[in-house]
């Protein structure tokens, strides 16, 4: 199942995870991602085994039903009061979740996870577009060939789905040469370990 096989995170800024766990801290406020600073989360569909043929219509299904719920959150803050875009009001969202987490895993795993949780990310992403009131675009790709990929990376992304998603317009205002370049650069860092 594709759902069960999906890797999220968010690949920039790059000390995202710092961040998080300083806001959590209270050693950070909100905003704590600025204005003008590129944000990107990657989707990768396929984490641990290759998209077949009959798989690519369920991650497209899937990424699409993703695309449409990140909108809807986005336009649900941007359309509620200020206090819902306030430094406690959201750390109180981490701080629940956070709680959430320990429930479920050892306490000292959660502080690890908490920064790199699904629903953490996405409400990061979603809040400071929100505040912003910024453009954002997403888009999918793949199943990756072979000939895309670099050979250090090949391993974690051939046959995989990668869809990202950025606070940007359009690929054109990410000033990239590639959206996928970002993602690229994370799987390198990553020195061929899975996510």
């Amino acid at each position: 199942m594709i759902v069960i096989d999906s890797y999220m995170a968010m690949i920039l800024p790059d000390d995202i995870a710092e961040r998080i766990s300083g806001f959590i801290a209270s050693k950070l406020n909100f905003p704590f991602v600025g204005p003008d600073e590129l944000m990107c989360i990657m989707y990768l569909y396929g984490r641990n085994s290759r998209i077949g043929e009959g798989e690519i219509n369920e991650v497209s299904s899937l990424a699409q039903h993703t695309a449409s719920q990140l909108g809807q959150e986005i336009d649900i803050y941007m359309n509620s009061s200020a206090s819902k875009l306030e430094t406690e009001y959201i750390r109180s969202k981490y701080i629940n979740r956070e709680l959430q987490l320990a429930v479920e895993t050892k306490p000292q795993d959660v502080k690890k996870r908490i920064a790199g949780d699904p629903a953490i990310i996405s409400d990061c992403f979603v809040h400071h577009v929100a505040y912003y009131k910024q453009d954002y675009f997403l888009e999918l790709y793949g199943p990756l060939r072979d000939s895309q990929l670099t050979s250090d990376i090949r391993s974690a992304l051939t046959h995989r789905m990668v869809m990202v998603c950025y606070n940007r317009k359009g690929a054109q205002e990410t000033r990239l040469a590639h959206p996928l370049i970002p993602v690229y650069v994370w799987f390198k860092d990553q020195t061929g370990a899975k996510p």
